[in-house]
């Protein structure tokens, strides 16, 4: 019902035309009174039954938006929290592959590109730990979030492997093998923000949806 007061306007307009029934019927029994009255508990028994079922509906009603609310409310949170890991991740990856955090060699972990220990898995692994909460609440498929999480740490992976190959490739090397080098990773660096804004995207569309 889109109009909640609807139910309300029409009891009070059904009560109204009993209780004018029911006066103009006396009167116009007024040497049967006894019928009169008769039919007036009857009227009374029959808005005070009417009553007590408008307020029972509304009691419902008034539970099921507050439990609506509460969910909610509880889902906006989720989203507004992996959107600051989401953030997280976005600064922390600048950080590392333009940044001065990146040296060639650094460790063997980001030799081999795994990102262990470094910032930017600890941020990946936070935003996947958020989004396994988000898809709790609100993911039909149970992993639509977390999908998205791990396709950013793929990537990010990959770009780590690239990103060593760069920095530790002989610059005697042939053109033709450092221009296939730097293609790869101009096409990972293109993957890597495509997926980041549909995934920033969105969480704004499901934002939307239950603001």
């Amino acid at each position: 019902m889109k109009n909640p007061y609807a139910l309300g306007f029409w009891c009070a307009l059904v009560a109204l035309v009993l209780l004018s029934a029911t006066y103009f019927y006396g009167i116009m029994l007024a040497h049967q009174i006894d019928k009169a009255l008769a039919f007036l508990d009857s009227a009374v028994a029959l808005i005070a039954v009417m009553s007590i079922a408008v307020v029972a509906w509304a009691s419902v009603q008034n539970q099921r938006i507050k439990k609506r609310q509460l969910e909610q409310g509880k889902t906006l949170v989720l989203i507004w929290d992996t959107k600051v890991a989401l953030r997280r991740v976005e600064t922390v990856f600048d950080r590392y592959f333009w940044g001065s955090y990146w040296q060639p060699g650094r460790t063997f972990q980001e030799v081999m590109g795994e990102l262990t220990g470094t910032p930017l898995e600890k941020s990946l692994d936070t935003l996947k730990k958020q989004c396994v909460a988000l898809d709790r609440q609100v993911a039909d498929d149970g992993r639509h979030w977390l999908n998205n999480a791990r396709e950013l740490a793929d990537v990010a992976t990959a770009m780590a492997r690239e990103r060593y190959q760069l920095d530790v490739c002989d610059p005697r090397a042939e053109v033709t093998g450092g221009a296939v080098i730097n293609r790869d990773f101009e096409v990972l660096v293109y993957t890597w923000t495509a997926r980041l804004k549909s995934f920033d995207h969105q969480l704004d569309e499901i934002e939307v949806q239950y603001s």
